[in-house]
């Protein structure tokens, strides 16, 4: 799975998705990742701002990986996602 991702809203659909291609519950996600299950829910929900540690641990509990790239010109979309 490859998925780009631009804001936080994006983000948290992304874990979602994978969290539940995995049959994973989100207490099940916050126990591997060492989070409570109400941050997992916020997180999804694009609602929480988190520390990047946190979300290293939801990536790495969901055996997913963060790939820098310069980034591609978006349509008029694309950037209002980010605000």
């Amino acid at each position: 799975m490859s998925e780009l991702v631009r804001s936080p809203k994006q983000l948290g659909v992304a874990l979602r998705r994978s969290r539940r291609a995995q049959a994973m519950t989100q207490a099940d996600l916050a126990g591997r990742a060492g989070v409570r299950q109400g941050t997992i829910s916020h997180v999804e929900n694009g609602l929480e701002t988190v520390k990047l540690t946190t979300v290293m641990d939801l990536l790495r509990a969901l055996d997913l990986e963060i790939v820098v790239r310069q980034r591609t010109k978006g349509s008029h979309s694309d950037i209002e996602d980010l605000f």
